[in-house]
């Protein structure tokens, strides 16, 4: 972010099953809020794409923890600060429990962002 001078947060590698977590963010158009979880297994999840086109398949850890709208998109942060992924979705039914994208599987996308300079398209995406 430009002007923000912040140090960024640092993507870590593979987290341990059974690592303690924060999930971060702003639930249900809250104030921040930092919730705490654990991680699970490692899944590879197959799932539609953000625009119902196609599928993709997703590196995702399950995580025990309190994952509500709004909470998406935010990072999975280590007890250390390093971000150990970012939060995805909450499992449909089980309140308690979520999927989150692992360091790894946003590590590319991460930086092509860091580096980029040009406006991009939200293709289907418009703002109301």
């Amino acid at each position: 972010v430009p002007g923000l001078n912040l140090k960024p947060l640092r993507l870590v590698g593979q987290a341990n099953n059974g690592s303690d977590a924060v999930v971060v963010g702003y639930p249900l158009d809250h104030s921040f809020t930092a919730m705490p979880a654990r991680i699970g297994q490692v899944l590879q999840v197959k799932s539609p794409d953000i625009y119902s086109s196609g599928q993709v398949d997703r590196q995702v850890y399950q995580i025990r923890g309190v994952v509500e709208p709004g909470s998406s998109g935010g990072p999975l942060l280590s007890p250390a600060g390093t971000v150990d992924g970012v939060v995805l979705s909450v499992k449909v039914g089980v309140p308690d429990t979520g999927f989150v994208l692992t360091a790894a599987e946003v590590q590319a996308d991460a930086n092509a962002g860091a580096n980029a300079t040009v406006p991009v398209s939200t293709q289907g995406c418009t703002s109301g």
